[in-house]
């Protein structure tokens, strides 16, 4: 329509021109307009011809031809989602409020809406660490089990929880105080994948892990950075730790993973500490989240204030039991409170839920409570314990210590105490020593920390494990006070 006005313009401008002569000469006679009557006749009629075609062609151009605004707000609109798509993490998901891209579908009629809830449960297993998350979709992910002697009460906790198969099966690094029970889980339920970081310690608990991943002909994936972990198309889990291969410190090696449900998130941190804290700030990872799972039982060696302040959490949630390292110690609680984070402890709250449908989040304290079932067995002969008698070092100059423990025959798994005094050379308790105790269980060294109170008296408890029947722990202690250091020792044998 608005070519054919466009012509009709062009054929009035031409004949309105030849009007024209006509009215000027008085006749076109190619035309047949003989008089200057005739040629005015055509005049007019070209000028109306000329104003149709123009109403023609600016009627088509209404609905063709964007306005200028339209075009400004198009130009910015595409500017703000290039911005966008800029800005985003490398492997990053989008995850807006109600729906999901899915990983491997990106076009519109394949979004998954957001359905069910994302639950994330922190199972109070003492001093350690044990993490179960179930999808949306049902799928199951388990981080960590706690102690050995908190094996009994993870299986039961999933069976609780109608679990029959670990899709993902991770173990963060090898310290008893949290693969000490998958081993159980492993013996005891279906397992999808198993990662854990490519660190090894020389351990009776360590080597029962390896035993029952064998026994089942599974493999391990080695936990690192970058991972995508599939379990629901409405979450993601990405494992953003070890950046590094090898480390010293097999705490640094932690598996670290983030999960993203919606407009709700978790990090979940395992025992790094600050330096790797550091790289995963400078990495660009993505870390800003709802829940914070803080780092090494609340040690102050982590939980940086620059890693608070990237994450942002709303919650920090503390996995400890009774300890004798102080966790969690007062710098970290106090750095969480200066930024206004609600905060959940195993030792203070029990188990502790969240649950969420990508939007709310729901908080249940106290959610489990397990009574293990007593076992029959063989009644087997009670050795009553010798306390050795208590060691005594004397320092050169002005302090001297003694060191004891309440049971240096102690069975497996069983929770033992040493308590060192320290007093001067007058005989008066010193306050605020600081105590170092080192065992040695054959290639691995264990350090706890105490410090004497107003009596002179620091006392550190601790679980033995599965220690090997019949091997002596050493213990080495050093006390420091005031620029003297003094060392006592204390040994025991598991029965």
């Amino acid at each position: 329509m608005g070519n054919f006005g466009l012509l009709l313009m062009l054929l009035a401008f031409v004949s309105f021109i030849i009007g024209l002569i006509g009215v000027v000469k008085g006749s076109v006679k190619f035309l047949k307009l003989g008089s200057r009557k005739a040629s005015g006749l055509f005049l007019g009629a070209s000028f109306v011809v000329f104003i149709v075609g123009a109403i023609m062609l600016g009627s088509d151009s209404s609905i063709t031809v964007p306005a200028d605004e339209e075009v400004a707000s198009n130009v910015e609109k595409k500017k703000e989602t290039k911005k966008e798509e800029t800005s985003k993490g490398i492997g990053e998901k989008k995850t807006p409020s109600v729906e999901v891209v899915p990983t491997s579908e990106s076009d519109a009629s394949n979004k998954e809406t957001l359905k069910g809830e994302l639950e994330v449960h922190f199972v109070d297993v003492g001093q350690g660490a044990a993490q179960v998350i179930i999808m949306p979709n049902k799928k199951v992910m388990v981080i960590d089990g706690g102690n050995n002697d908190d094996e009994e009460e993870m299986v039961a906790y999933l069976r609780q929880l109608g679990v029959s198969k670990v899709d993902i099966l991770i173990g963060t690094h090898p310290d008893a105080d949290h693969i000490g029970g998958i081993d159980a889980v492993i013996n005891s339920f279906d397992i999808g994948k198993i990662y854990m970081p490519k660190v090894q310690r020389d351990t009776i608990t360590f080597e029962s892990v390896l035993q029952s991943i064998q026994n089942k002909g599974l493999k391990v994936t080695t936990a690192k950075a970058g991972l995508d972990l599939d379990l629901d198309p409405t979450v993601q889990v990405k494992m953003i730790s070890p950046i590094e291969e090898t480390n010293s410190d097999a705490n640094e090696l932690s598996a670290v993973v983030r999960l993203q449900f919606g407009e709700q998130s978790f990090l979940l941190t395992g025992d790094i500490g600050i330096p790797t804290e550091d790289k995963l700030i400078q990495s660009g990872e993505k870390l800003q989240s709802t829940v914070l799972l803080t780092s090494h039982h609340g040690s102050d060696h982590s939980s940086s204030e620059a890693f608070i302040q990237a994450i942002q959490p709303k919650y920090a949630v503390i996995q400890v039991g009774k300890n004798g390292y102080g966790h969690p110690t007062s710098e970290v609680l106090d750095r969480l409170a200066n930024h206004k984070v609600s905060i959940y402890r195993n030792d203070t709250d029990g188990t502790i839920v969240f649950k969420t449908d990508g939007k709310e989040m729901e908080v249940n304290k106290n959610a489990f409570a397990h009574t293990p079932v007593a076992k029959t067995q063989a009644a087997t002969p009670v050795v009553a314990p010798v306390t050795p008698p208590a060691t005594e070092s004397k320092s050169p100059g002005s302090l001297k210590a003694t060191a004891t423990i309440d049971n240096p025959s102690p069975n497996q798994n069983e929770e033992v105490t040493v308590t060192v005094t320290v007093k001067d050379q007058n005989g008066i308790p010193v306050n605020g020593a600081n105590v170092h105790l080192n065992l040695a269980f054959k290639s691995k060294d264990t350090p706890y920390e105490s410090v004497t109170n107003a009596n002179g008296v620091a006392s550190m408890s601790f679980k033995i494990g599965r220690a090997a029947e019949g091997f002596t722990v050493n213990g080495d202690i050093t006390i420091t006070h005031n620029g003297s250091t003094i060392t006592a020792k204390i040994d025991f044998t598991p029965r």
